[in-house]
């Protein structure tokens, strides 16, 4: 019998993405770009962001590199003039007022605090994430919150997950679940570690041959039929 839940934050509970794509299109949108090299330049950009991510999280580069480079690569691969950082630096504002959540979360988490210990398990800026988590009004479902930046690791690796369970002597494999979007680092870092994972896969993608999620759902909803 499962008793602890643990929760990514970004796409899981927060609507990060949906944010995101407004905050980029008010960016590019600012350098005077049609509408048709507005589209090339968000998507060039989000090719470029999801391979840094993607380098990041496989430990080929440091975390920084990405808020580093990424703007600077795009304005270089669109042959367009302009500061990457000065463009950091105004997505970083945006995204600090980015407050979205995804439908019912709260509702969700709710009904789950009931019968459930629910922490939330995120890789991502301190200062960012727990701004976020205030302003929704989601920080008061959670019973604690562990943020990558402030503990040193970062999910998958088991590091993450040793400080959780260092911190709750009670919970154990059998009764903790990883809940996610995130294939590598949730569903991934979670069956490395022994836990129960339940991917939110809001896209249906099918998965690698060596990822193999306990559950799997495509919406938030969908987790009240399982827990």
């Amino acid at each position: 019998m499962y008793k602890y839940l643990i929760f990514d934050l970004d796409d899981t509970v927060l609507d990060f993405s949906g944010g995101e794509a407004v905050n980029i299109r008010r960016i590019f949108a600012g350098l005077g770009l049609t509408d048709d090299d507005l589209t090339k330049a968000i998507d060039t950009y989000r090719g470029i962001n999801h391979k840094l991510w993607g380098q990041y999280e496989m430990g080929k580069i440091p975390r920084n590199e990405i808020f580093e480079v990424r703007f600077t690569k795009t304005l270089k691969a669109l042959n367009l003039e302009g500061s990457g950082m000065d463009l950091e630096a105004k997505y970083y504002d945006m995204i600090l007022h980015n407050y979205r959540i995804l439908p019912h979360a709260k509702h969700i988490l709710n009904e789950l605090g009931r019968k459930y210990t629910l922490i939330a398990g995120t890789n991502g800026q301190a200062e960012l994430q727990r701004m976020r988590l205030k302003k929704t009004d989601i920080e008061r479902y959670f019973d604690q919150i562990y943020i990558s930046e402030e503990m040193g690791s970062k999910k998958p690796q088991a590091s993450f997950f040793d400080q959780i369970f260092q911190d709750n002597p009670e919970m154990t494999l059998d009764n903790t679940v990883m809940i996610g979007d995130g294939l590598y680092t949730d569903v991934l870092g979670g069956n490395n570690y022994g836990i129960a994972t339940l991917w939110i896969n809001h896209h249906g993608t099918s998965t690698p041959e060596n990822i193999d999620p306990t559950y799997e759902v495509h919406t938030l909803d969908e987790i009240m039929d399982i827990l």
